[in-house]
């Protein structure tokens, strides 16, 4: 039996209505009801009971089903017409089958036998009102969700796989439409919207916006939409599939416009890369505002370490991230990092570390600028040799006698850095390099003609950067080489993290 302290404890603000012809039983039902609830009513007949009803509306009603003038199923399906959340609980003496199914289809909380004892009573009003409390507060949930929806400022949508059944009312007033019904049938594919733009979501020849946001995996995108006026808005949108909920998920478009990103965004596309650092920490506070991850890379002796990262706070001249203690050894190795993110036009380098935390996993940045070289076109592995190595470079069959290092190699071309520039050396011009490696104890040899692909001046060095022509034959020995190479980094970078 529930505790009647406990009962009175879960009936607070609770009001109980009773019916029952018999004025003995509704005495003593009257009186036990008066130290559980602090509001009851009674009623000796069904038209009675339907008049208290009307002017108070209970949440529970206790009744008899064989009264005068009004029976007990006429008196609470009455009842439910007016108020179908109000639980019934139906009392009788006679074990009537016709009477418990009408009880069923009235959905009566409960169907008990008379004579009802005291313990029965109170562990059935005792789960009535747990029964209430949780609708209650499933009711009080869901209308303030909705009114979350309603007053963000960004504009939401819910789908269901591809159709939109929800939409905030933001969202609403922008398309100009009552309901997201009006708004599926005003325009049909949403992705429609979306204005042509390089690097911007919006439907392409053969694959639609949800398409590409489904096979892509990302979930920040640049948007470009008319309002109302027909002004161009600039939206970030991001899409999260809803947990536990298969083929529903949430559209948030975030206006951005006001930020003046869409200009930074065409010119670092075209190659522009010299514009504000103030435009990338704008970025960055989207990304911020979204809990959105970026993805930050280094390299350590041509080994790629890339993990995710997130902005954690940013101040006046710098940035915090927080990313993980494999990567921040290899930052502090590197003494700088690049990242990527979704909603960035270009890589990002992160030049100057102010200061780095292990133990919270933090590294703080300043010097944050657009770069051009960008660490996810690497299309082949690139490591940096032993110390030990040596190169001779042979241009017009005429031995190079300057200063000379491989900075790196991978099996399709060779970086090297030199003291001073040869005359007359041309990009697209022929070489002969003669290459001594030693991954282990037999050292590897590689001779080949090279074509010049890139020169440049940088830290007061030249860089000659030379796509390998060797014969088909050598192929394997150069995989084996670079494969030996990164797994001899592999393991001391490991070490390197293990002190």
């Amino acid at each position: 039996m529930a505790d009647l302290k406990q009962l009175k404890l879960e009936a607070e603000g609770f009001n109980v209505l009773y019916v029952e012809d018999n004025d003995a039983l509704r005495a003593n039902a009257q009186n036990l009801l008066n130290k559980i609830f602090s509001h009851v009513d009674v009623a000796v007949n069904g038209q009675e009971g339907l008049a208290l009803f009307k002017a108070k509306r209970h949440q529970i009603v206790i009744t008899d089903i064989k009264m005068p003038k009004m029976d007990g199923l006429e008196m609470g399906s009455q009842i439910h017409q007016l108020s179908p959340k109000t639980q019934i609980i139906i009392m009788s003496a006679f074990d009537d089958k016709d009477n418990l199914f009408k009880s069923i289809e009235l959905s009566v909380f409960r169907f008990l036998k008379k004579p009802v004892n005291v313990h029965e009573l109170a562990d059935v009003l005792f789960l009535v009102m747990k029964k209430i409390q949780s609708e209650q507060n499933s009711e009080l949930f869901s209308a303030n969700l909705e009114n979350i929806f309603n007053y963000q400022a960004s504009m939401i949508l819910m789908l269901k796989g591809n159709k939109p059944v929800f939409a905030n009312q933001v969202m609403l007033d922008f398309f100009e439409v009552k309901d997201i019904a009006e708004g599926v049938e005003k325009y049909k594919d949403f992705g429609n919207l979306f204005l042509e733009h390089e690097g911007f979501l919006y439907n392409k020849a053969g694959k639609n916006w949800l398409e590409e946001i489904l096979t892509s995996g990302q979930k920040l995108y640049n948007v470009k939409l008319k309002d109302k006026k027909g002004n161009i808005r600039h939206f970030v949108l991001k899409y999260q599939e809803i947990p536990d909920k298969k083929d529903y998920a949430i559209l948030s478009l975030d206006d951005v416009t006001e930020l003046n990103l869409l200009g930074t965004f065409d010119a670092v596309q075209k190659g522009d890369l010299e514009k504000e650092t103030r435009d990338i920490y704008k970025f960055l506070e989207v990304i911020q505002r979204n809990h959105a991850k970026i993805t930050m890379h280094n390299f350590y002796k041509g080994l790629s370490i890339t993990s995710d990262a997130q902005v954690e706070e940013i101040k006046d001249n710098s940035v915090v991230f927080k990313t993980s203690y494999l990567q921040q050894k290899a930052i502090q190795h590197e003494k700088q990092s690049l990242f990527v993110a979704e909603i960035f036009p270009h890589a990002v380098n992160l030049s100057e570390i102010v200061n780095i935390s292990f133990d919270k996993k933090l590294i703080e940045f300043k010097n944050i600028h657009f770069t051009e070289s960008s660490p996810i076109s690497r299309n082949t592995v690139r490591v940096i040799p032993e110390e030990n190595h040596k190169v001779t470079l042979f241009i017009k069959e005429k031995k190079f006698v300057g200063e000379i290092k491989i900075e790196d190699i991978s099996i399709n071309a060779v970086k090297l850095r030199l003291d001073s520039l040869p005359a007359d050396l041309e990009e697209g011009d022929e070489v002969m390099l003669d290459i001594t490696l030693y991954p282990d104890q037999k050292p590897f040899m590689l001779n080949t003609k090279a074509k010049l692909f890139k020169k440049y001046m940088e830290k007061k060095h030249f860089h000659l950067v030379c796509i390998l022509e060797y014969e088909i034959e050598k192929r394997k020995e150069i995989v084996n080489y670079v494969t030996k190479r990164q797994m001899a980094i592999i393991r001391e970078f490991k070490g390197m993290n293990n002190e």
